[in-house]
């Protein structure tokens, strides 16, 4: 029961003693004072101080969100903050988490929101976690992701973790959703998802990536909305009666406000999101290099998958080779080569 008032913004069910927020309380730390009892060993009055931290998630850090899947560990143990062996507190791996993304983004701590926690497997644990950071607007997830994978291994060690797939991706899973084209689509529920670890705990928003055999590049079908956030770097979202568009900053030309030019100096490189999974596809782009070698694209897998974890090896790496174009291939049965003897070598400026 409350120790005094009743506080105005919470409610509590005396006989479960499950806490409920009232909907539209504003962001903030609450600290809420309780008495307890326990008939069956005799205590009562029994001092319950309880913190809610109160943050809003916006539709945007979803749908800009990086993810990651972990094995190993559940849900309960990301953000467990009692260490059972020394009963003492400890910083969660959820706070170390969240601490080295803001570390590698050169961000502060409180732009980086872990928002969502879900176990996806019991025995042996595996638990999805996705996460949003920002500086003015949100960071796409194909950056979010790209810092995880190039420092998977440093956030390993001091998180304590163990990364099995960077950018939760259901269609790569071979045979078991799609045989052919497929596209993730992220499902985010109205119902939250509570991680309860004893002296913390995480309530979350529960998104799910679904897998559909459909190849998204070329599915027109849904609605374009300014709601989903369609332009890129900053541009905003425009939307009439029949159609939208991106009134774009400078230096950003593409109609969804995209930069459709990298500049390179020798070792640099630019991370975009993977291609869709299609039975038929068109590829095309244009460069321009005096280098007479160098990875031109690659599209696949980065992460290694689990131990006895069948996923999709196809990839595709265009390259050059002593100034001729390279093409390598796979669809799942070996890899293809293909070298083109131009006329003249390609890295001529």
């Amino acid at each position: 029961y409350w120790e005094g008032t009743e506080h105005p913004r919470f409610k509590l069910n005396e006989d479960t003693g499950m806490i409920s927020m009232r909907h539209g309380t504003r962001d903030g730390r609450y600290h809420l004072r309780f008495k307890v009892y326990d008939r069956k060993h005799t205590q009562t009055d029994v001092p319950a101080n309880v913190t809610v931290v109160v943050k809003e998630i916006p539709h945007e850090a979803v749908i800009n969100s990086g993810s990651v899947r972990i094995s190993g560990i559940t849900d309960e143990d990301f953000i467990r903050i009692w260490n059972y062996r020394t009963q003492s507190l400890s910083k969660s791996k959820a706070e170390k988490f969240k601490e080295k993304i803001a570390n590698l983004l050169n961000i502060e701590r409180d732009n980086v929101d872990v928002f969502s926690v879900q176990l996806r497997r019991k025995h042996p644990p595996v638990t999805d976690i996705r996460f949003s950071a920002h500086g003015s607007p949100y960071y796409k997830p194909v950056r979010l992701n790209g810092i995880v994978l190039m420092h998977r291994e440093e956030i390993e060690k001091e998180v304590d973790i163990n990364i099995t797939m960077v950018g939760i991706d259901e269609c790569l899973y071979e045979n078991q959703m799609c045989e052919g084209s497929c596209t993730n689509t992220l499902d985010i529920s109205a119902l939250p998802y509570m991680v309860n670890a004893n002296k913390t705990s995480l309530v979350g928003v529960r998104v799910d990536v679904l897998a559909e055999c459909t190849c998204g590049a070329r599915n027109f079908s849904k609605d374009e909305n300014c709601k989903n956030n369609p332009c890129y770097n900053g541009g905003r979202c425009i939307e009439s009666r029949y159609s939208l568009q991106c009134n774009c900053p400078a230096g950003y030309n593409g109609p969804r406000c995209q930069q459709v030019s990298r500049s390179f100096k020798g070792n640099g490189w630019a991370w975009y999101p993977p291609l869709e999974m299609c039975d038929s596809s068109h590829l095309h782009f244009e460069f321009i290099t005096r280098k007479a070698d160098g990875l031109l694209l690659y599209n696949g897998p980065i992460v290694p998958p689990e131990t006895d974890e069948v996923m999709v090896s196809d990839y595709i790496a265009i390259e050059l080779e002593r100034g001729y174009p390279r093409l390598l291939l796979d669809f799942g049965s070996g890899t293809l080569e293909l070298r083109v003897k131009t006329k003249k070598t390609l890295d001529d400026g």
